[in-house]
């Protein structure tokens, strides 16, 4: 049988096509996010203020709806089966969402069936998920990525585990669409008379104190644009960062 039939998507570890037997027949599965804008109309003027990124800096935006079409073909006695299996597993759940034609990112959201149709041995599942506005990118920077879903033209290999630092050491970090707030895993951590370990931000021209264990700086934000992360003293660091996009 061919495994590559049409365009699927792997829903929470299975495949639409290999795990369920259902085809993807609808080409406009992902919806846009609405931009969060904020307009105020100035009394007895025809100019407007806009205070979009007056809060954050940057434009928010709503979360986005993926829309299925999954149609399948067998035994007109297998199809209550099939479709019950599909309920307890997809049906109200949290869903982890990988597109075939994406695989480097995924989608996360909540998913609903909103009908099921059959015509003899014919059936069709209309499913929706409510997803965040961004897709995140497969691995993080503390995980292991796979040469399967790297994409060669646009992906970014983030692999920032067991950093060494003895007196300083530069990390440098790519930017993201998704602002990326890192978290530090300090190991093997010595501390010196006269010495602090700590993290520094060439962009930010900031620095943050490390101590064993995990570290996590809310102020800490890595620019779209990205950042070296300059580090100080002596121990072992593992960043963990996940970048996303539109």
């Amino acid at each position: 049988m061919n495994q590559n039939i049409g365009f699927g998507a792997t829903l929470n570890g299975k495949h639409t096509w290999k795990n369920y037997g259902l085809v993807v027949s609808n080409t406009d599965v992902v919806g846009m996010p609405k931009p969060k804008t904020l307009i105020v109309e100035i009394p007895g003027s025809s100019k407007r203020l806009d205070l979009t990124e007056a809060l954050t800096g940057r434009c928010e935006y709503e979360g986005r709806t993926l829309s299925f079409t999954l149609g399948g073909i067998g035994k007109i006695e297998s199809w209550a089966g099939r479709l019950r299996a599909f309920l307890d597993e997809i049906h109200g759940k949290h869903v982890k969402v990988i597109l075939d034609s994406e695989p480097e990112y995924y989608f996360e959201g909540r998913a609903e069936v909103k009908n099921f149709e059959r015509t003899r041995a014919l059936g069709q599942i209309e499913l929706e998920i409510e997803c965040d506005p961004y897709k995140w990118e497969l691995a993080a920077s503390d995980e292991d990525w796979l040469w399967d879903s790297f994409n060669f033209e646009s992906g970014i290999i983030r692999d920032y585990r067991d950093v060494s630092v003895s007196s300083y050491t530069d990390l440098l970090v790519p930017g993201s669409h998704v602002p990326m707030v890192p978290t530090f895993h300090v190991r093997n951590y010595q501390e010196t008379e006269g010495r602090k370990n700590y993290v520094y931000s060439i962009k930010l021209r900031k620095s943050w104190t490390l101590h064993a264990g995990t570290n996590r700086f809310a102020d800490l934000v890595i620019p779209e644009s990205g950042d070296t992360l300059r580090f100080f003293g002596t121990y072992t660091v593992t960043v963990s960062v996940r970048g996303g996009s539109l």
